[in-house]
């Protein structure tokens, strides 16, 4: 079974849900090495151990949301883990004060500015870079199933925004945030990293920011299309199936299996669907069709007929945990439903805390007849 760890970022925001920029007083009162400030001053990022059980996984997100939380409450702030700010524009004015993310203001100003949004970045061990490349091209068609899984910023200026993931459309305007390509080899892919970073698009190795990508740090193939998950829960589902993935993906470049191809054309019109509305479309010849979506069945079924073979003991889990997911819906889903129950900004930040907070369950008690949509 391949290992797996999870990068999270996570808000800090005032009561009534306008940031609050206390990241450096809150990672000194954690005094955790897995808790890091991040590009913001209102972000933290948490860092779990390497993990090859989805329990472990789950239990250490679960603590180290706690943990944050509760320094958070004591530097004034609640600990929300959503896609990106809802209720302001923080801008360049928020940016840390290290010598990096400076670099990355002066170079990108615009794309900076509307920082501050917040991902989940699943590490799966893949220890041979070479693989890894090839794997990262082969992601390239699941990768709207798994934004699909954990869309989590629904709302912008304190109301609907009309977008699943906000966190995605503010991303689009770093010039690296795109699918990988499918590279020859690691030099080939080296040779674009190179590039980029040659032609202004990105200061370091680090700032290419593919949607999968062989890490720049660790002996890892990183997936980071999704939203911070709204529950631990959401993350540990994105995890599951990251590495089921991966793993059915090794197997393939190993047993030269050819790679599934999708255009540029096709990938970007599936992504934005899932990013504006929650689902990828039932797929057609024509790229630019935006008819009818995938219902969650027919999305769980199409996914675990691709990871069966891979998911091991995780198949319990990731099967109940789809099922949730078709009953309360994604991260985005359940925002929207608690901005339904309540205007008051308050009341919809503290639903959000506890929900950062909480252990896993199977629904909520108020979804919605029907389900979710």
């Amino acid at each position: 079974m391949l290992t797996v760890g999870v990068e999270e970022e996570l808000l800090l925001l005032e009561p009534r849900g306008t940031v609050r920029p206390v990241a450096a007083e809150v990672v000194r009162a954690v005094a955790d090495p897995r808790v890091k400030p991040e590009l913001m001053r209102f972000q933290v990022e948490t860092s779990s151990g390497i993990c090859t059980d989805m329990a472990e996984l789950e239990d250490e997100l679960v603590g180290l949301r706690r943990r944050v939380a509760s320094a958070a409450r004591e530097a004034g702030a609640q600990l929300v883990a959503i896609g990106a700010p809802w209720a302001d524009e923080p801008g360049l004015d928020h940016v840390a004060d290290d010598p990096r993310y400076r670099a990355l203001a002066a170079r990108l100003p615009e794309a900076t500015a509307t920082g501050g949004t917040c991902a989940c970045h699943v590490h799966v061990g893949v220890d041979d870079r070479e693989l890894a490349v090839h794997v990262a091209g082969r992601m390239r068609p699941w990768l709207p199933t798994i934004l699909a899984l954990g869309t989590s910023s629904p709302l912008g200026h304190g109301r609907d925004s009309g977008w699943s993931s906000t966190r995605f459309s503010r991303q689009l305007r770093w010039p690296t945030f795109r699918p990988p390509q499918v590279w020859a080899s690691a030099t080939d892919y080296d040779r674009t990293v190179d590039g980029l970073v040659r032609d202004g698009a990105a200061i370091d190795v680090r700032s290419v920011y593919f949607m999968a990508r062989p890490s720049p740090r660790y002996p890892t193939l990183e997936v980071r299309v999704a939203d911070t998950g709204l529950e631990a829960a959401d993350a540990v589902l994105v995890a599951a199936v990251s590495r089921a993935l991966v793993a059915v993906l090794v197997d393939d470049v190993r047993a030269g299996r050819p790679p599934e191809i999708v255009g540029d054309e096709q990938l970007d019109a599936d992504l934005l669907s899932v990013a504006v509305r929650g689902r990828p479309p039932v797929r057609t010849s024509t790229p630019d069709d935006d008819g009818e979506l995938e219902t969650w069945s027919e999305l769980a079924g199409r996914l675990l007929a691709r990871i069966a073979p891979a998911l091991g003991g995780d198949a319990d889990l990731v099967a109940s945990r789809l099922d949730r997911l078709a009953v309360v819906g994604t991260g985005a889903d359940r925002q929207r439903r608690m901005l339904a129950r309540t205007h008051d900004p308050a009341e919809l930040v503290s639903a959000m805390a506890a929900a950062t907070v909480s252990e896993p369950g199977p629904s909520e008690p108020d979804v919605p007849p029907g389900g979710a949509p």
